[in-house]
């Protein structure tokens, strides 16, 4: 069973985190959504400085069955093509990745490819693509609690690595209908 080590953030920090933003010199959250981000930062690290060493962002590839349905300008194998694009530095998130100095981490775990030994590509497949939700469940609850454990598990073990900073993101082709649906 999944055992998720997450509590909320301590408002001390919170606290910590706004006394300074507010003593710098500029106006009083003047930079936004900027400035909440680096409080929530603060409060997770518990750490009034934190450090930010590596970075990671991690994308979970998988098709889609409700691309039967026709939901899609674009047919299912091109999600293979895009993961192919991922690991050769080609997409918008390897742009925005670069500029920030994050490795881009590419997580098979639901293409309906087999990629085989491909350099770069973390291979953790679950299913062949997921069910097609117009008619059937995505995922049996097994299937879905293994992708969290995934999830989990690459953050520790990139975590060991010295990364402490991760995002997520997802490549399926029809991965706003199912977003929607959630």
């Amino acid at each position: 069973m999944l055992n998720f080590n997450i509590k909320p953030v301590k408002k001390d920090f919170i606290d910590i985190a706004w006394k300074r933003l507010d003593s710098l010199t500029k106006p009083p959250k003047s930079l936004g959504r900027l400035e909440e981000i680096a409080a929530r930062l603060v409060a997770i690290y518990e750490n009034p400085m934190p450090e930010i060493k590596k970075k990671a962002v991690l994308v979970f590839a998988s098709d889609h069955g409700v691309t039967e349905e026709g939901v899609s300008a674009y047919p299912k194998e091109v999600t293979s093509q895009m993961v192919f694009n991922f690991l050769r530095g080609g997409a918008g998130i390897n742009v925005l990745a670069r500029h920030v100095g994050a490795d881009v981490l590419i997580v098979d775990v639901g293409v309906d490819y087999e990629f085989g030994q491909v350099e770069g590509l973390i291979s953790k497949k679950i299913v062949k693509g997921a069910g097609n939700i117009a008619k059937v469940s995505a995922l049996s609850r097994d299937d879905a609690i293994k992708c969290l454990e995934i999830g989990i598990e690459l953050v520790k073990q990139y975590h060991c690595k010295g990364y402490n900073l991760f995002a997520t993101g997802e490549m399926g082709i029809g991965n706003t209908t199912p977003s929607s649906a959630v």
